[in-house]
């Protein structure tokens, strides 16, 4: 057993000995074994150290997945897939605080925390629905042939996964994958492994999931790059950086053309017209930025302010800022948390230092570490920004925000907020609905929040198009991502 304190008082955990494969934790396959030191971003002090999987133990996982994909798992009606989402539903909801716990070790606040895991209790129940009701295509006789199409399961799936939402982005892709019929391999990130690990046990524990079905391999590059590469694993669902995305595209290529999505975050604009309700354009601003202090994919990042309404704006902007009770993520009293590790936490502070060596830019507030301990970074935000400045094209993934020059004019604005390879979401503020709908057709995203931000159902698609990826998590599309569709002909 390990403990994680917190305000509220201890909480114990089972220790996860290795990977999670075929129902049980057990020691890595690897040649040479290696324990990762998990740290707590706010302490810089040992969380548990988790044993790393390596390429050997993706051949035992993909085994396993077979051997379900080929047993019981094949047997299984869509209605008991649909049972067996919703018992991982209620065993999440039933562990709800323990997960939570997990999650905010790693520099989460507890509120943001146990928010993310009660998106994963709705994710799982969002998909059970799916279950027993995928269907194919009848079409009408014609010439004495009768046609239709039915949808497969694509077999083998390998899932992998950034830090910023551990459990929500494995859920986005495991609820989907299982509702179709699938068997899994989850990769979480390096720095996170532990909800998932801790979701296996709970699988094992409270569902009939067939051992083998779902199997987390925790490690680096070396267990993503042998999924990636696997012959026999045929579907790859990747969230991270363009440069692995980039990556998981040529291996995908290399080894058996496997199905692959991508979602590889963006600079996402957020346009703020004179007409919006400013105090909550503001409070929606704040939140797109600053939510998981900015580590989020979907980040707001470029912020374009009509002309007329920048002081104002950004001195309420400000203010809301000031706010923040920047601590210990373990401790309720506090709202805002940590980069997820040291290297996340210098490179966004070198992002920072150089914006203001290289006058591209003013400082308005924020700027600089937090205190002398753990990976705190203030919330900060830039304005007066060039178009070219280094904190305006390139992700930062962090608590830094760009507010652009103003415009004059939407067509202004539009070509300025496209002005980028990515094109994952985007966020209008204004009361004019036929301005608004014109943002909609124009800005080039995957996503758009008309007078809110970062709202995701399960219900509806996401994911970006350009260098943000292609494919969808969440809605009914993500159910194509997991099935191939097979057309039949029949002389009658």
């Amino acid at each position: 057993m390990f403990s994680i304190k917190t305000s509220k008082g201890p909480v114990s955990f089972t220790r996860f000995v290795g990977p999670f494969i075929n129902g049980k934790f057990q020691p890595s396959l690897a040649a040479t074994p290696s324990r990762k030191p998990l740290l707590n971003p706010c302490t810089e002090e040992l969380l548990e150290n988790v044993e790393e999987a390596g390429p050997e133990d993706v051949d035992a996982a993909v085994k396993s997945a077979q051997a379900a994909l080929k047993g019981p798992w094949k047997s299984f009606t869509g209605r008991k897939r649909r049972n067996v989402l919703l018992d991982i539903a209620q065993a999440v909801e039933r562990n709800i605080w323990n997960l939570t716990v997990l999650e905010a070790a790693c520099g989460k606040p507890l509120e943001e925390a146990k928010f993310d895991i009660e998106e994963v209790v709705e994710c799982f129940r969002y998909f059970a629905g799916h279950a027993d009701k995928l269907h194919g295509q009848n079409f009408a006789t014609e010439d004495n042939h009768k046609s239709y199409t039915v949808r497969k399961p694509v077999g083998v799936c390998g899932l992998i996964t950034s830090f910023n939402y551990p459990l929500v982005l494995a859920a986005w892709k495991i609820a989907p994958a299982l509702a179709c019929g699938n068997a899994i391999i989850l990769k979480p990130a390096p720095q996170t492994p532990l909800s998932s690990l801790m979701l296996g046990e709970l699988i094992a524990k409270y569902t009939d999931l067939p051992h083998g079905v779902f199997n987390v391999l925790p490690g680096g590059e070396a267990v993503g790059s042998a999924i990636v590469n696997h012959k026999d694993i045929h579907k790859c669902s990747f969230t991270g950086s363009g440069g692995v995305g980039r990556k998981v595209m040529a291996g995908a290529a290399q080894s058996n053309l496997k199905k692959v999505t991508l979602e590889l975050g963006g600079k996402s604009p957020l346009i703020v017209f004179a007409d919006a309700d400013l105090d909550q354009a503001v409070e929606d601003v704040f939140g797109a930025i600053f939510s998981n202090m900015g580590q989020n994919c979907c980040a707001g990042s470029r912020l374009f302010l009509e002309k007329g309404i920048e002081t104002d704006f950004l001195k309420k902007l400000k203010a809301r800022v000031e706010e923040v009770k920047i601590g210990d993520t373990l401790d309720e009293a506090y709202n805002f948390g940590t980069m997820v590790d040291r290297v996340q936490f210098e490179r966004v502070l070198n992002f920072i230092e150089r914006a203001k060596k290289d006058g591209d830019s003013e400082l308005l507030v924020g700027g600089k570490r937090h205190g002398d301990k753990g990976y705190f970074i203030e919330p900060t935000i830039f304005h007066n920004v060039k178009e070219t400045a280094m904190i305006a094209t390139e992700e930062v993934f962090g608590p830094v925000l760009s507010v652009m020059k103003p415009f004059s004019s939407l067509e202004e604005v539009l070509e300025r907020a496209n002005a980028t390879p990515y094109g994952l979401a985007s966020g209008v503020w204004t009361k004019d609905l036929t301005k608004a709908e014109h943002c909609v057709q124009e800005l080039e995203a995957g996503v758009t929040w008309i007078n809110c931000y970062n709202l995701c159902s399960s219900h509806l698609p996401f994911g970006g198009v350009k260098a943000s990826g292609f494919g969808k998590d969440l809605g009914a599309e993500a159910l194509d991502e997991y099935t191939t569709i097979k057309a039949v002909t029949i002389r009658v």
